[in-house]
């Protein structure tokens, strides 16, 4: 089971939200402060949710620990609408999501889920180094794409939309869905941005058969 630590100082949002977690499958381990969380800094814990403004002192302060101790460990920093909390800087340290107040208990746990799938299929990603999808090899270590051998011009965004497709073999996958997963909530414009892309993959990987699902998105078989 995938264990979560807690640390929100607002005993019913934690409550909430500890709920929200725990009916999603997660076991959560709860805390109210950084001291508390202290204990389960030299824990396996798979995921931590951290409130930037706590009693005893600074989410970020606790960020910066828990990186320290395990950098590849995902946090989520939880920030209030008028919080002096700067993204870059929370990026810079390690932050890995962000949420602010006022939000929705199923928003966090989209994003918890979002975060461990990306993390799990980087672990994936570790422990294999080349995977073939006839006639072409992905190169895991190196980001690249080979057909007979030669390195096909792909950019890092390509590269990002061909790996989730084939995570996801077989998925209807809408726009939305593949702009939130590729691009992040961060990104404002159009979702046609997705077919221009898929259009540059088909060309380059024609081979690689992505099938339009008229009206929805794509689905790769």
């Amino acid at each position: 089971m995938v264990r979560i630590c807690l640390i929100e100082d607002e005993s019913d949002l934690h409550q909430i939200l500890k709920f929200y977690l725990e009916k999603s499958g997660f076991s959560v381990y709860s805390c109210k402060n950084i001291q508390e969380s202290t204990k389960y800094l030299k824990e396996a814990i798979d995921l931590w949710v951290v409130d930037i403004m706590l009693p005893d002192g600074n989410g970020l302060e606790l960020l910066k620990t828990i990186k320290s101790n395990n950098s590849k460990a995902p946090v989520i920093i939880i920030s209030a609408k008028g919080d002096c909390f700067d993204r870059v800087t929370g990026f810079e340290i390690g932050c890995d999501d962000y949420i602010s107040k006022p939000f929705l208990p199923a928003e966090l746990v989209y994003r918890v889920e979002k975060l461990l799938k990306t993390t799990q299929y980087k672990k994936e990603e570790n422990t294999i180094s080349i995977i073939e999808i006839p006639p072409y090899k992905i190169d895991i270590a190196k980001r690249v794409i080979s057909l007979n051998d030669d390195i096909l011009e792909i950019t890092s965004r390509e590269y990002d939309i061909i790996c989730f497709f084939i995570e996801h073999r077989g998925q209807a996958i809408s726009r939305e869905f593949l702009l939130n997963s590729i691009w992040s909530n961060d990104y404002f414009g159009s979702d046609r941005v997705v077919d221009n892309y898929i259009k540059n993959i088909r060309k380059k990987l024609p081979s690689f058969a992505i099938e339009t699902i008229y009206g929805f998105g794509y689905r790769y078989n």
